[in-house]
């Protein structure tokens, strides 16, 4: 029996009605797998975040515990260069201290840096924006960026112990400096150097005001940079504290 085109229309399930739940269904597959698809990656991305800001509190805690060490050595060590000023200029015979305090200071120098491995990994990945709220990225990419500072005062204290090492040379024996040296492991009190003082009381090289000035005056503008090298030192040490508490808080880390 022939079927009329015209009867096609009028055969079950081949209505409007019936084109249009096809259309609906698909529309609710390819919605429901865009949901999915972007509900997956969120899960991923909120997995990599995580593991990345536990990664990145971990470098900001190695970072306080680096502040702690340098800060103790420097405070030391411009503590020993205050006091040889002062013998310099008041008591020249005490020659023991003097060494003592001049070679003490060149041994208890440290640098001051930031572990930023994680936080360049999360900048070359991308995922530096997925960080919330805003606020926290701005604190914790401003903390980073700052480094650059305290690597300019890295140069400008490491001339100023040049200057210390070359004006050194017009006073002290290298060979007392060299028998002070004889240390070990356990010379080191808490993060500090503590060296041998000299035998006896060795002579300095010279005892001309113009030359004794000049090494006081070395030590002098090494313990001014050191001093505010420290001070700046503190600062980003309260700022890591600030961003660890602010990370623990926002990812609930503890």
């Amino acid at each position: 029996m022939e079927v009329h085109a015209h009867d096609l229309h009028k055969m079950p399930g081949h209505g409007w009605k019936h084109y249009l739940f096809e259309f609906f269904m698909l529309f609710l597959a390819v919605t429901l797998g865009f949901y999915a698809e972007n509900l997956r990656e969120g899960i991923k991305n909120k997995e990599e975040i995580n593991l990345n800001m536990r990664s990145l509190l971990s470098d900001l805690k190695g970072d306080i515990a680096h502040f702690d060490s340098v800060l103790d050595r420097n405070a030391y060590g411009y503590m020993l260069a205050d006091s040889l000023i002062r013998l310099l200029h008041s008591d020249l015979s005490n020659t023991t201290e003097i060494y003592f305090c001049a070679r003490g200071v060149t041994s208890n120098i440290g640098y001051f840096y930031a572990n930023s491995k994680t936080f360049e990994q999360m900048k070359t990945s991308g995922l530096l924006k997925l960080i919330r709220p805003r606020s926290l990225l701005d604190s914790i990419g401003a903390y980073y960026v700052s480094f650059q500072w305290l690597a300019n005062q890295n140069d400008l204290l490491r001339f100023k112990l040049d200057e210390i090492h070359k004006g050194n040379a017009e006073l002290f024996d290298s060979y007392v400096f060299y028998q002070m040296m004889n240390v070990n492991l356990g010379s080191f009190n808490g993060t500090h150097l503590v060296i041998n003082k000299p035998e006896g009381h060795p002579a300095l090289l010279s005892t001309e005001f113009k030359k004794i000035n000049a090494v006081s005056m070395n030590y002098h503008y090494y313990s001014t940079t050191a001093k505010f090298y420290c001070r700046t030192a503190m600062i980003q040490r309260k700022i890591a504290l600030r961003l660890i508490e602010l990370i623990n808080k926002e990812y609930e880390m503890e």
